[in-house]
């Protein structure tokens, strides 16, 4: 009889427990879809903004750009320096306009709002350093009299690849 009673309790208990830790999992993924739900608003509110707007036009400028210099120095072989110069002084200019933008609104925001933002901030700057290596390279691409067109095309491409991988929706891409 003792030892049946042990069981029963023991068995009662693991029931217990077990509802107990289902319901904990169920309250952590509701926090976890309001997370998401915040985060979304957060999205879509900031996409509404005029700073995002012109921050995707000069990103869709650098995309523009960049392509064409890429197709410039398909081959190997740059057949207009001066021309894939000027494209690529777009590209620089854009991405110093964008990063201005960037700055005068992140210096607007509340402590608050930047703390919300700061995992959306860190992926950010991951790509603005993967953008800012095919800069660079480039850069030095260029101060040479005669450019490496691979070098070229190789990290034109680069910076189109990563452009058309950095999450601009189907609107900013037919700007």
């Amino acid at each position: 009889m003792k030892k049946q009673r042990m069981i029963l309790v023991s068995a009662i208990l693991a029931i217990i427990l077990s509802v107990m830790g289902v319901a904990a999992q169920d309250g952590k993924k509701m926090s976890h879809d309001t997370m998401k739900k915040d985060g979304m608003d957060m999205m879509s509110e900031m996409k509404k903004s005029p700073h995002h707007s012109v921050m995707m036009a000069y990103k869709q400028n650098v995309l523009t750009f960049a392509k064409t210099l890429r197709d410039m120095s398909k081959g190997g072989k740059l057949a207009d320096v001066d021309l894939a110069r000027n494209a690529f002084a777009e590209i620089k200019h854009s991405m110093e306009k964008m990063e201005g933008i960037h700055q005068s609104h992140m210096s607007k925001m509340s402590a608050e709002m930047r703390e919300k933002m700061t995992p959306m901030m860190e992926k950010m700057q991951a790509e603005k350093n993967a953008f800012k290596e095919h800069i660079i390279a480039l850069d030095k691409a260029f101060e040479s009299n005669s450019p490496d067109a691979i070098s070229v095309e190789k990290n034109a491409a680069a910076l189109v690849k990563k452009l058309e991988k950095s999450g601009m929706s189907d609107n900013e891409k037919k700007m």
